[in-house]
């Protein structure tokens, strides 16, 4: 197992305390098997969107809750417990509602997960009070924009206001729409008025980040740019020290070296900035603050010994403190420099033992979200005065009384000595022995898999598959080393991290090497296809979805979004460059290579998705089918990179549990 050691420089504190009294309705439930749970359930959509978010003052609580099969924005007042509507849409979803101030909120439109991606035209800005009165259209949708032939007008929040102001700060790109690596402005925009004021007319330029400080004044810009001459793209860092003060660059990094900055935020005096970045030679991302005087990273504040530490510091508005940091690790791990957040972290902790709690602090008043093994996501309210957890909802309440399976964490080395990180899910109730085991390989590549609820992993387990979700070499998060060395590795090394964790796993005893499948979307079911080129006696079956089947096409095809200066540079580093690596594309290439295929073929594809378009699958069928390979296929109509549907996710699952259970599970079984 991984080492969870965590360097911090500032003060941890230690959390222990004793736990607090629990409500009515938090009593345990005698669980059963994981295989009573029917395949739809698992791929229904929660009951409720999100967590409540508690108002600026700790008086109310925001909740999207469902009705009439739509998801509305109710507030509901903690003194009196009483919720009210006030927003709801007959044929959309209220989604991202955002606090104002304390009597009014900001929210979205959105279909959900009642629609394929066609009709995904929401979006937009609106704003309500509390009382439902004072509504106001900031925004248009994408439907209202297509509908008048302009481009969208899409705003994104960057932060209220403060106080009791109705206006928020937002980012817009009306005037740079066409930039290539984005190019954006800041407005101040009056929720009550929709009136926008400009505040970046002499930005940097091709802004696509900005920072402000604790008095709402713009201090940082970071931009993305071709550097003259070549097609590498570089991130200029740009500082000032007022409102008033002309813009002064303070770092410049390649994207191709790791060399990019994150500016986390500033502290509550204005002056000190905290960065994460890659600094001084090293290989993982670490938290500084930074020295302006020297354009350098000063004092490390927070280091971890895996995975890279690239953002998560958290903020007390009112307290006016920085009070920690959240770190994505292989799970989800929160530190602290505040003894208060400590403390009440620690009651919360030992309240509800063996999950992992997320909280949200005003005042007297705390909303909190729990989720573990065998709970997808509990949310509680605790009053302080009361000492007292009430539980609100339980976003999947389908589970209550049975067992997931536990996801957990493991590493092994790859055949060349590197250590790969991944996620381990046995099924509940079965002894780790023999179990047959579907590998399960992320998209991206460059991405990675994080802990928690996964709808078909817990799906497969429940039915008594053991579920390997290796984090490979080309994954982020884990080191600039782990991430390169996957560089021009499709098919080769990547594939081979793959290999050894199945080899790994039948060393132990865990898993049974003659029953394994291999599945994934995206690059996953890229490293599916090839995979079944690879090692065609190892894979019984493989199941790829939205899957890249020849890594030129990335390039070639021209209807397709992976274009554009990010793939010049980054993409040709990461993927291979189709001027110059031709016999690369070949030997890497699943299509170029399906003759070597043997094992059943399950493929899906979105009819309208622009990232690995339908032809990418299209090609594979022919060439499977011609030379007589088994190989279903099935094309989800309006669908784009990924399922939206509901009903299309439900079908999904039933159809890639019913596919490994002919080949691997009961089925193949019978065929004995």
């Amino acid at each position: 197992m991984i080492s969870r050691r965590y360097l911090l420089k500032r003060q941890i504190i230690p959390v222990l305390m004793a736990a607090l009294l629990v409500g009515t309705g938090m009593a345990a439930t005698t669980a059963h098997a994981d295989s009573s749970i029917p395949v739809a359930d698992f791929f229904k959509k929660a009951q409720f969107a999100g967590a409540p978010i508690l108002s600026p003052d700790g008086k109310n609580m925001a909740v999207l809750t469902p009705r009439n099969g739509r998801n509305v924005l109710a507030v509901i007042n903690l003194d009196t417990r009483v919720p009210k509507v006030v927003a709801a849409d007959p044929d959309w979803n209220i989604s991202n509602p955002i606090w104002v101030n304390s009597n009014r909120l900001v929210f979205s439109i959105t279909r959900g997960s009642d629609e394929v991606l066609e009709r995904q035209t929401g979006g937009g800005l609106f704003a309500v009070n509390t009382d439902g009165s004072g509504f106001k259209k900031l925004a248009m949708t994408i439907k209202e924009a297509q509908g008048g032939n302009v481009k969208y007008d899409g705003i994104s929040v960057l932060q209220r206001a403060g106080g009791e102001s109705a206006d928020l700060f937002v980012v817009n790109n009306e005037r740079g729409r066409d930039a290539d690596l984005g190019a954006s402005d800041v407005f101040r925009l009056d929720t009550t008025n929709g009136r926008r004021t400009l505040l970046t007319f002499d930005n940097p330029g091709n802004v696509s980040g900005w920072l402000l400080d604790h008095d709402n004044v713009i201090r940082i810009a970071s931009a993305l740019s071709v550097a003259p001459g070549t097609n590498r793209i570089q991130q200029t860092v740009s500082y000032r020290e007022s409102d008033k003060s002309p813009w002064r660059p303070i770092h410049q990094g390649f994207l191709d070296e790791g060399k990019a900055m994150t500016p986390l935020g500033f502290d509550f005096n204005n002056k000190t900035m905290y960065v994460s970045g890659r600094f001084n030679g090293g290989d993982r991302e670490t938290a500084h603050v930074w020295n302006f005087s020297t354009n350098t990273p000063g004092e490390m504040i927070a280091d971890h010994p895996l995975v890279d530490v690239s953002g998560g510091l958290l903020f007390d508005e009112v307290r006016k403190k920085i009070i920690g940091m959240r770190v994505n690790g292989m799970k989800p791990e929160t530190y602290y420099f505040d003894e208060d957040y400590a403390r009440m972290q620690a009651t919360l902790n030992a309240s509800l033992p063996g999950q992992d709690v997320t909280f949200s602090w005003r005042g007297e008043r705390v909303v909190l979200v729990a989720r573990g093994d065998n709970n997808v996501g509990k949310v509680y309210f605790f009053d302080l005065k009361k000492q007292r957890l009430e539980p609100v909802f339980d976003f999947k309440p389908e589970f209550e009384g049975k067992r997931l399976s536990a996801q957990t964490v493991i590493d092994y080395k790859a055949r060349d000595g590197l250590s790969i990180p991944a996620y381990l899910t046995l099924p509940e109730g079965m002894p780790a022995k023999n179990l047959p085991l579907v590998m399960f390989v992320h998209g991206g590549p460059h991405a990675r898999d994080s802990f928690g609820y996964n709808p078909l992993t817990q799906m497969l387990a429940s039915r008594g598959y053991a579920v390997l979700q290796p984090q490979f070499r080309m994954s982020t998060g884990f080191g600039w080393k782990h991430h390169t060395a996957g560089w021009k590795q499709w098919g080769l090394a990547m594939q081979d991290d793959l290999t050894d964790g199945v080899e790994a796993l039948a060393k132990q005893g865990v898993i049974d090497k003659n029953r394994v499948c291999i599945i994934g979307a995206s690059y996953g079911g890229y490293a599916t296809m090839y995979g079944l080129v690879k090692d065609p006696d190892l894979y019984k079956c493989g199941i790829n979805w939205v899957g890249v089947t020849d890594v030129k096409m990335l390039f070639t095809v021209t209807w397709s979004d992976m274009r554009g200066p990010y793939m010049d540079n980054m993409g040709a580093k990461m993927h291979g460059d189709p001027k110059t690596d031709e016999a690369y594309f070949q030997k890497v290439s699943a299509i170029e290579n399906a003759a070597r295929i043997k094992a059943p073929v399950l493929m899906a594809y979105g009819s309208e998705d622009v990232r690995v378009p339908l032809i990418h699958g299209e090609k594979m069928r022919d060439v499977l089918r011609k030379q007589g390979n088994t190989a279903e296929f099935m094309v989800m109509t309006g669908e784009g990179h990924g399922w939206q549907k509901e009903s299309n996710n439900i079908l999904w699952g039933n159809t890639v549990l019913n596919f490994i259970d002919r080949y691997i599970g009961p089925g193949a079984a019978k065929g004995k």
